[in-house]
């Protein structure tokens, strides 16, 4: 028997380890596939990632499912469910614990017991507290940084980002963060006040008023980065922090306004047809207002009656 160089038989082993790779018709990294997280259910289409997603598309861990122009049901493996309207939201697993990721909308959910899910918002982070119940209940967000939280049955942890501050969310104590802040430019005898680093929705303010260095005004209409007011700033030409809020007294004098500026706004806005609706908000009106989502539900959803069955 001829007996074969070392480094010949190394080479043979080497090039039939090759072919096992090249013939086989997919990679080791294929084949440790992504577990499925649920399937999606709709009345028409929605968008997951960049593609159509009809009824029957598995969701993997990671997926951005879009649901803006019809809602859709969401079915996780675990009995979880979550209903998305003019809502995007992306879908993951960390470990034990589902991630969601919502950008904007309304989604009503009912997280099975035992579920650990985190919620985060970019703001707000939120997670199931206990096991031994379900969580059930709304998250209306938009863009803005504007969200609700409301539970019908079981209880989330809160963490603001941003302050730091930290409370529970339960069926008796929803979440409201629907005052938007920041800093911005006003140039005295003006009507505008210029934040570039903003994207709000244009003429979503235009039911509520501003508040800058004890100066409150009703604010007449919006772009992505400019609030324009009823009436002219007093201010001295700079830049400065202001918040808004709705447009009555109580709300203005908490977000820092004099009384007789609060006085004057609340009298401006009752000028126009806004101050109505923004004076007295309802739960179904702060879910549209924070989701956009009011002529998607319609006016007899509010935010304390998401259903436990989507």
């Amino acid at each position: 028997m001829t007996k074969r160089p070392v480094g010949i038989k190394v080479l043979a082993v080497a090039i039939s380890v090759l072919t096992i790779f090249v013939t086989v018709p997919f990679s080791i990294s294929e084949t440790v596939a992504a577990s499925p997280l649920g399937v999606i259910a709709t009345q028409g289409t929605v968008t997951v990632g960049n593609s159509a997603a009809p009824t029957g598309t598995t969701l993997f861990a990671g997926d951005r499912i879009a649901a803006t122009n019809l809602p859709a049901l969401v079915s996780l493996k675990s009995g979880s469910r979550i209903e998305m309207t003019k809502a995007v939201a992306t879908l993951s697993r960390e470990g034990n614990t589902l991630v969601v990721q919502p950008v904007e909308g309304l989604l009503r959910f009912n997280f099975v017991k035992g579920e650990e899910v985190q919620i985060n918002t970019g703001r707000y982070n939120f997670t199931t507290v206990g096991k031994d119940s379900s969580h059930a209940g709304e998250l209306g967000l938009n863009r803005n940084g504007q969200l609700v939280l409301a539970m019908t049955e079981g209880t989330f942890a809160s963490f603001n980002t941003v302050s730091g501050e930290q409370k529970e969310v339960s069926p008796n104590k929803p979440l409201q963060a629907t005052d938007l802040q920041g800093n911005g430019t006003i140039t005295k005898g003006e009507k505008t006040l210029t934040d570039n680093s903003k994207a709000f929705d244009v003429n979503r303010l235009n039911k509520r008023c501003i508040v800058a260095e004890k100066e409150a005004h009703s604010i007449a209409s919006n772009t992505a980065t400019v609030i324009t007011v009823k009436g002219s700033w007093k201010l001295n030409t700079g830049a400065y922090d202001y918040k808004i809020s709705d447009c009555n007294k109580d709300a203005l004098l908490a977000a820092g306004a004099s009384a007789a500026s609060a006085t004057a706004a609340v009298g401006a806005a009752a000028g126009g047809a806004a101050a109505g609706a923004a004076a007295g908000l309802g739960t179904a009106a702060v879910v549209g207002i924070v989701g956009g989502t009011a002529a998607a539900v319609g006016v007899g959803v509010g935010v304390y009656e998401a259903t436990k069955s989507p």
